[in-house]
């Protein structure tokens, strides 16, 4: 899918308004953001008294909080909102203030006929993949808990229901209950049931999923949903945390949610993007998150693949098979299903890539002596195998499940 959105007097007078101006939240367009919907965070010293007068003085509402992050979700009349924004912004009280931009899955749409065509390639090369089943013969990751935040994961899908040990709907969407298909998929991805006869299989068989819905059904998401989804994994103990999503602006709310699942010791895996260019997505770009290409049976950049020095690693991300919601989803290609509920697709995108990437990063998780977010980052990134591109496309190389948990 489309990401949605991303000196004498005269040089000492060009440099204050360039300052000036940096201080003051970039315009967005509007269908790259949340409708008169501002994201507000005061400094510590201001009372609640004092937010009340100043959101009434703006004909501000406060419709909710992000607890942990001390951010208020106000609403104001969208004719009024760029105004507010910019008075808010400016306030001696005001910490920041920001648009609450969107956010969208990073999938990319197949046609009919893309899955024969993985005839061209051959899917049975050496050292293209992540090495997981030499991976399961040390761990399954048992245990360990995965937080898939994205349009949610079927309730009745058999490779997964049984997988799903916590759910929350932080969207705008009616139920908790997948109805797009992706957050499906990408769950199927990391924690599918493995050997049963059934479907597909998981790249961490004993991890436990959070289904956290901050996408909506039509596969878009609030930077606020992703940022309380964030925060609500953590609660959750969630080891961590998948986002197959991302929007083209940088937000400091949700940069601080990244922030404070990393200082709480959680992994934090985020999709590159699919726009085949060097231009930073959010959450991935954050320091305190793992950016995640995209590759394909040969070992290559897949064609779709968001690359650059500011994403980490890669990981399989063309033609991936893996469960769906159902087969009444505007779905092309529609899915293969076993029964009403129990169905099948191919997908690309780096919203493959990096559930991938988390499945190896919990199977970390589940071995001695990686006890802690930095050292579980560190083994994944400096076990990758440096595939042609690595230095340009991405830092470090393509994640492999098995040199990542051998001893």
């Amino acid at each position: 899918m489309k990401k949605l959105f991303f000196f004498s007097l005269v040089f000492f007078t060009a440099l204050l308004m360039v300052l000036l101006k940096s201080s003051l939240p970039a315009k967005a367009q509007s269908n790259d953001r949340v409708p008169g919907q501002i994201l507000v965070k005061f400094k510590e010293s201001v009372s609640q008294r004092e937010r009340d007068n100043i959101f009434k003085g703006q004909k501000a509402k406060s419709v909710g909080k992000i607890e942990e992050l001390e951010v208020h979700i106000v609403q104001v009349p969208e004719a009024a909102a760029e105004k507010v924004l910019t008075a808010l912004s400016k306030n001696p009280k005001v910490e920041y203030a920001e648009n609450d931009y969107i956010a969208t899955a990073f999938m990319t749409p197949n046609d009919p006929g893309f899955p024969q065509q993985w005839g061209l390639y051959n899917s049975t090369t050496l050292n293209a993949d992540i090495h997981a089943t030499a991976a399961w013969d040390i761990t399954l990751g048992n245990g360990v808990r995965v937080a898939i935040l994205d349009t949610g994961i079927s309730k009745s899908h058999t490779d997964l229901s049984s997988k799903v040990v916590g759910r929350v709907n932080l969207s705008d969407a009616i139920t908790d209950d997948d109805i797009y298909g992706h957050g499906t998929h990408v769950g199927g991805i990391v924690g599918a049931v493995t050997d049963n006869l059934i479907g597909v299989a998981g790249g961490c068989p004993g991890c436990e999923l959070l289904s956290v819905k901050v996408l909506n059904d039509k596969g878009s998401g609030a930077y606020s949903w992703i940022s309380n989804g964030i925060t609500w994994a953590v609660k959750n103990n969630a080891k961590v945390i998948n986002m197959s999503l991302g929007g083209s602006s940088r937000s400091r709310t949700l940069e601080n949610a990244v922030n404070y699942a990393w200082n709480n010791n959680v992994v934090v895996v985020a999709a590159a993007g699919n726009s085949g260019n060097q231009s930073k997505t959010y959450p991935a770009a954050y320091t305190n998150s793992i950016a995640v290409a995209a590759t394909d049976s040969q070992d290559k950049k897949a064609s779709f693949s968001e690359y650059g020095k500011w994403v980490d690693v890669a990981a399989p991300g063309v033609n991936i098979y893996s469960a769906w919601n159902d087969n009444s989803s505007p779905s092309d290609p529609q899915p293969l299903c076993d029964s009403a509920t129990d169905c099948y697709k191919f997908a690309s995108g780096t919203s493959m890539s990096t559930p991938m990437t988390s499945a190896v990063a919990a199977l970390i998780w589940s071995q001695p002596n990686y006890e802690t977010a930095p050292a579980v980052r560190n083994r994944l990134e400096s076990t990758a195998d440096k595939i042609a591109g690595t230095g340009t496309y991405w830092v470090f190389g393509r994640v492999n499940a098995a040199k990542a948990v051998s001893l």
